[in-house]
């Protein structure tokens, strides 16, 4: 029989595992339908992860998703977002702005997208930051740290979607603690619930 200072750590152990993914997310909330995960990084950055599921199709997530204009309405602080010339569909360039509120500055990411879909239906889109993309005229701080990955899952039966969003970024770094948490992880959360309830409205 296990004493019970023992048997507390049993289960607290035990807890832990089952809440840490094997890649070292840890469960950090889950409200309703949406899982968030966090890992810290190095310096200040953080990578997070969020999963959900939604009633939609593959084709119809990667559609939103290449419609930047559309940005401001769904993704979290965005203020405008557009497509920068001479990329191909699934190969291109992109430019978000992320409004701050005073006196921050505003911030902006500069990224390559990529994208593809494999012989299972999973879509996969890649984010990469390229801050020297174009020259910097917005008079906003552009984030040099910056990599997302969507990956999109055909559920069986066409039961919906797997929507599952992870980013890396810097760009709480000299923010209060207040500020970084909201825009570290209750953005991400909040951007992967809105694409959701999006899709689900469009059905």
């Amino acid at each position: 029989m296990l004493y019970p200072f023992t048997l507390l750590l049993t289960i607290c152990f035990c807890t832990c595992v089952r809440a840490q993914t094997s890649d070292g997310f840890v469960l950090q909330t889950e409200d309703g339908a949406v899982q968030v995960y966090v890992r810290e990084e190095s310096n200040s950055d953080m990578s997070v992860r969020v999963i959900t599921v939604a009633d939609a199709d593959v084709m119809a997530a990667k559609k939103t998703l290449d419609d930047a204009a559309s940005y401001p309405e769904w993704v979290h602080r965005c203020d405008g977002a557009y497509i920068v010339a001479g990329g191909t569909p699934d190969d291109y360039v992109y430019v978000s702005g992320i409004d701050l509120p005073f006196p921050f500055r505003d911030k902006e990411v500069v990224a390559r997208i990529q994208q593809w879909i494999n012989a299972e239906g999973v879509l996969t889109r890649t984010i990469t930051s390229t801050p020297d993309a174009i020259p910097s005229e917005s008079g906003r701080d552009r984030l040099t740290t910056y990599f997302g990955e969507w990956i999109i899952t055909p559920l069986p039966n066409g039961e919906g979607i797997k929507l599952q969003c992870t980013v890396r970024t810097d760009a709480g770094s000299g923010l209060p603690g207040w500020l970084r948490r909201e825009i570290l992880t209750g953005g991400p959360a909040e951007t992967v619930a809105n694409l959701r309830r999006r899709l689900e409205a469009a059905r």
